[in-house]
């Protein structure tokens, strides 16, 4: 199978002849947790998923002990992981305190070798499916959804999503955005929102909450 790729614009540094510059990304749509690992090594191996999962969750829990004593950890064939540390500010004396130092977000990880070339012969190829999302103002947005509630009394996230040509977390940055400058109101529960316009936007009649529920029923 191949990885999956698309070019994705660089946002300040332009070629000597001005010219926009681009990077390549892998585009992932499918992420893989412990529960289909787990099922993959029972499998191959002799061991139960909940095997499996037990030996997992511990090798989690004795590597932090290790790495919380500042060692380093490593994995045959996976590799190495160390703590990393920064300052909360430029250092410019050897005379610190202890307080001064903080560790990085991330845990720094260097692949061995055997991993390495288990992904070293691959097949690329350019992504179907386009992840980006479409270039467009908050104007261009506010149009777009007086056009939609002129003809739909709600709207979801897939909905915004499909109106404005945006990827799932740019659509989630915007309906934040609506929300708070309070033009869109969620109607529903958290996890499966619907959305209404505020009084005064979009130039939508007003609606009742209960009638708008009955609508998406």
């Amino acid at each position: 199978m191949a990885i999956q790729f698309e070019l994705y614009k660089n946002p300040h540094p332009k070629d000597e002849e001005n010219k926009e510059t681009y990077h390549a990304r892998v585009v992932n749509f499918q992420h893989i947790d412990t529960d289909y690992l787990a099922k993959e090594i029972q499998i191959a191996t002799s061991l139960t998923v909940g095997d499996v999962k037990s030996v997992l969750d511990s090798l989690s829990h004795f590597m932090g002990d290790r790495l919380r004593e500042g060692e380093s950890v490593h994995l045959d064939g996976i590799g190495y992981f160390q703590i990393k540390l920064n300052s909360k500010e430029p250092i410019t004396s050897p005379k610190l305190k202890a307080s001064q130092i903080k560790l990085k977000a991330n845990i720094n990880f260097k692949a061995d070798a055997k991993l390495k070339k288990s992904v070293s012969v691959v097949h690329l190829e350019r992504s179907k499916l386009k992840p980006h999302s479409a270039s467009r103002s908050n104007e261009e947005i506010d149009k777009l959804l007086a056009n939609y509630f002129s003809n739909n009394p709600i709207l979801t996230r897939s909905d915004f999503q499909r109106l404005c040509g945006f990827t799932p977390t740019t659509a989630a940055r915007h309906i934040k955005r609506l929300k708070e400058e309070m033009k869109l109101k969620n109607i529903n529960t958290h996890y499966n929102p619907i959305y209404m316009p505020m009084p005064g936007y979009y130039g939508k009649a007003e609606i009742k909450e209960d009638e708008a529920n009955t609508i998406q029923q």
